[in-house]
């Protein structure tokens, strides 16, 4: 039987039991990354938007084959977010940013909200390039190494949680500077003198933001609660 939506149900939630509702959100502005903690029902009040109409759209687009977002494990979600998100992020943002920086040297003196773009820009490369090395190098090996090894001390604990919470709050900063170019260039809004590497520039950043909603998502709302989950049960089995 299929049920209706529950307007109370946390966006992250709805999008690890239906990640095709990722899209609808998307076209609808509303934040179901580090948002994700928020009910459906709040979110659309804080965007005023009718949650009638938007629980209709996902009702439309909904499947109900409970794949939701499939994992095998902690590895195998690992893998997914390394190989779809990280790798993308390394293939696009040196090509991305010589893009960026050649369209604000060109067309900076008809639209100076390109130099804040580009140093913003900037910046959000040098803070995910040092984040997706950390969970790489780092916090993604103890997460996968939770299902291998029974064993768990006190202090395990207390430093994968502690790791967890710092790239939670990393994961914030990053959307908050891809918010940032977002309101610089009008919701990405092409110029009427806009040229092609300009308007390649627009669609590019675009989707580097959608990406990293997917991606953030993907760590806050499933593999940071199944590696806290899998914590709680060794924290319990262990004498």
């Amino acid at each position: 039987m299929t049920h209706e939506i529950d307007p109370t149900t946390p966006l992250g939630k709805l999008v690890r039991d239906h990640p095709e509702f990722a899209p609808i959100f998307e076209a609808f502005g509303i934040d179901y990354c580090c948002g994700g903690d928020d009910p459906l029902e709040r979110a659309c009040a804080d965007a005023d938007l009718d949650v009638r109409t938007v629980v209709e759209r996902l009702e439309s687009a909904r499947s109900d084959d409970g794949a939701g977002t499939a994992h095998d494990s902690l590895a195998d979600l690992v893998d997914d977010i390394v190989e779809s998100h990280h790798d993308f992020l390394r293939a696009e943002l040196p090509s991305l940013e010589r893009t960026v920086r050649k369209v604000a040297r060109v067309h900076g003196d008809a639209h100076p909200e390109l130099e804040e773009i580009e140093s913003t820009f900037l910046e959000f490369v040098d803070e995910v390039t040092h984040h997706i090395e950390d969970e790489e190098e780092n916090v993604f090996p103890e997460l996968e190494a939770l299902e291998a090894d029974a064993s768990l001390t006190d202090a395990d604990e207390v430093r994968i949680r502690e790791a967890i919470a710092h790239l939670e709050d990393e994961h914030d900063a990053a959307a908050s500077l891809l918010e940032r170019i977002r309101s610089l260039s009008d919701e990405y809004a092409v110029p009427d003198d806009a040229c092609t590497s300009y308007r390649n520039m627009l669609d590019r950043l675009q989707l580097l933001e959608e990406d990293m909603h997917v991606h953030v998502h993907k760590e806050n709302h499933v593999l940071f609660p199944d590696a806290q989950e899998l914590l709680e049960e060794k924290a319990v089995s262990t004498p």
